[in-house]
């Protein structure tokens, strides 16, 4: 039996599955650069191996940040 994958605040996202688990569940996002919040948090509307699209309409790299529920 599978177990879903449930967000937990603080969580850091790394798979596909988590990022698919943020858009379904609508979660505020925080995109982290160096320990430095470079956006507001705001929901990911979609993503793919390379970047993340947030619903405020910036494209932020994966490879080069890191992202926060």
């Amino acid at each position: 039996m599978l177990e879903k994958i449930k967000l937990t605040p603080g969580q850091k996202l790394i798979t596909n599955k988590d990022f698919e688990v943020a858009i379904a569940a609508k979660a505020k996002i925080k995109p982290m650069q160096n320990g430095m919040q470079i956006r507001p948090a705001s929901t990911i509307i979609g993503y793919n191996d390379d970047s993340i699209r947030m619903s405020d309409g910036s494209i932020i790299h994966r490879a080069a940040n890191t992202f926060f529920v």
